[in-house]
């Protein structure tokens, strides 16, 4: 077998493709909290040309609008996608996201001199960014292997943040060298459409996952499916066992609740996964970070970096340093540290930031617009530093946490429950940043320190660790099923595929005429 990246391209290239809809949804904030800082675009549609923050409540009002129709819609997207998450399929409801996307997108590229087009633009957009959000991190886990499951899922924080940091620069570069024009603002709104295509296109390619066909009870295509990620033979004993342990782990959650879905809500090992979800999404929006991401140039511009041009650069550098900071985390952390003690010393670290921050907004407030002063210079490095905190910690973990808790026939409502909690917070901290910067100013630094240490206290209490384990340990690790029933199970599902220990033990070739997924299913009658 091959070993490393070779050994699982595939699953790095469906990644790839899949993670297109998260670059969108980093590009998607990034561009537009750029393009509002823009001259161009405030003069197309009549805003004051104020360049101190939030300073002018008329700009304010208008971010606010802009910022939070996106994640309104990315709410009722994520929850829409529950349904077609579970119907549909992983493929074929991100290409219908996909879809609902680009026209978002290009409502907002020919929107002319009426913000309320650039409103629905981004409502309609934030319904296909919603959707995607729910379905890829999902799709990805379900096809990885376990031992690299964190390191690749964890990729969904990567893609979002690179397409973030390439909108940031982007804006940076148009308003040095493209003069203030109705084009400055709409080729980084409209080169969007750029990725959405391509992820259009590379989702034709891609294979369905197989635990959504094993659910299906469409064992032979997903016996192909698992055997084409895994680049082994159908017939395989690794790809069988694995086939074995998910339909031993799908028959479980049937047999627990009669074939009810929403009667496995109510197991307390399911219940404790689903109000984990929430809550971990509610604490990550609550960090703080999203106030310093959508708004990053305004809040640059609060701290004493005032200039267009000097905020949109100091903006760039921020993404660069998300960007660098997740790469590396994925590449040496996740799948070493682990889940829970990263976010653990994340939500530490965040919170220490977070009280200098403040501290030194309080003490030295900015009072020259044309100067930047030490103390500004200060609290730039410490935007930095928390970034780098969350980066480790609090960007890629929880979609990773949310998306391999949950058992099968469950994932599909549980991320996408998780997504709708992201994105109704993500829609409050986003509506409330700007009028919050321009009435308590330091104190909303303070506040997210306080969030960040209530963070720590929830990961100690509740947060258990999932790193190594396989999806369906799960069960296991949450208490819904022993140790012993389930290796009962998946051996059980072993001979129920016409797989015999001794044609597995010995060299002799397997049956070709009989492989595990086209055997006879004799389903467990449910007392």
């Amino acid at each position: 077998m091959a070993i490393g990246f070779f050994a699982n391209y595939r699953v790095y290239l469906l990644t790839t493709v899949a993670y297109m809809g998260s670059l969108l949804f980093g590009y998607d904030t990034g561009v537009m909290s750029s393009v509002l800082s823009l001259k161009s675009f405030k003069v197309d549609f009549g805003l004051p040309l104020a360049t101190t923050g939030f300073a002018s409540k008329t700009n304010a009002h208008i971010s606010q609008n802009v910022v939070s129709l996106l994640t309104a819609g990315c709410f009722f997207g994520a929850i829409f996608a529950s349904y077609a998450n579970d119907k549909l399929g992983r493929k074929r409801s991100l290409l219908g996201f996909t879809v609902v996307f680009m026209i978002g997108a290009i409502i907002q590229v020919t929107s002319l001199h009426h913000i309320s087009q650039v409103y629905v633009g981004r409502f309609i957009a934030g319904l296909g960014i919603g959707g995607m959000s729910s379905i890829t991190p999902i799709y990805v886990a379900e096809n990885c292997p376990p031992e690299v499951r964190g390191r690749i899922t964890g990729l969904f924080q990567e893609f979002l943040v690179i397409g973030s940091t390439f909108a940031y620069w982007l804006n940076y570069g148009v308003s040095l060298h493209i003069k203030p024009s109705t084009s400055q603002w709409r080729i980084p709104v409209g080169i969007q459409l750029i990725p959405g295509g391509m992820l259009f296109l590379g989702l034709l390619f891609l294979k369905e996952s197989p635990r959504w066909l094993v659910k299906q009870g469409r064992y032979e295509e997903a016996t192909n499916s698992l055997a084409y990620m895994r680049r082994e033979e159908i017939d395989s004993p690794e790809v069988l066992k694995e086939i074995a342990d998910i339909r031993a782990a799908v028959e479980e959650e049937l047999n627990l609740t009669e074939g009810v879905t929403w009667k496995e809500i109510l197991i307390p090992g399911n219940r404790y996964r689903f109000a984990v979800a929430f809550t971990i999404f509610l604490c990550q929006q609550f960090s703080g970070t999203n106030s310093i991401g959508y708004y990053a140039p305004q809040i640059f511009q609060t701290v004493g970096v005032s200039k267009t041009n000097a905020s949109l650069f100091a903006t760039g550098v921020y993404g660069t340093v998300k960007v660098c900071a997740t790469g590396l985390f994925l590449i040496i952390g996740i799948d070493k540290i682990g889940r829970r003690w990263s976010l653990l010393a994340g939500a530490f670290w965040m919170m220490v930031m977070m009280f200098i921050l403040g501290g030194v907004l309080y003490d030295h407030p900015p009072t020259n617009v044309n100067v930047v002063s030490p103390a500004s210079i200060a609290m730039v490095v410490m935007i930095y530093l928390y970034v780098i905190g969350y980066s480790a910690s609090w960007g890629p973990i929880p979609w990773v946490y949310v998306s391999e808790i949950f058992p099968t026939r469950l994932r599909s409502y549980g991320v996408g429950m998780a997504a709708a909690t992201q994105w109704l917070f993500n829609f409050a901290i986003t509506y409330m940043t700007p009028s919050a910067i321009n009435h308590i100013g330091w104190r909303i630094f303070l506040m997210f320190g306080i969030f960040c240490a209530a963070n720590f206290v929830f990961v100690w209490f509740f947060v258990k660790e999932t790193k190594g384990r396989t999806l369906e340990d799960m069960e296991i690790l949450f208490g819904t099923v022993e140790a012993d029933v389930r290796a009962a199970d998946v051996e059980r599902m072993l001979h129920k595929g016409a797989l015999h220990d001794d044609r597995v033990e010995t060299t002799a070739p397997v049956e070709k005429s009989a492989p595990v997924h086209e055997a006879p299913v004799e389903e467990k009658t449910v007392s």
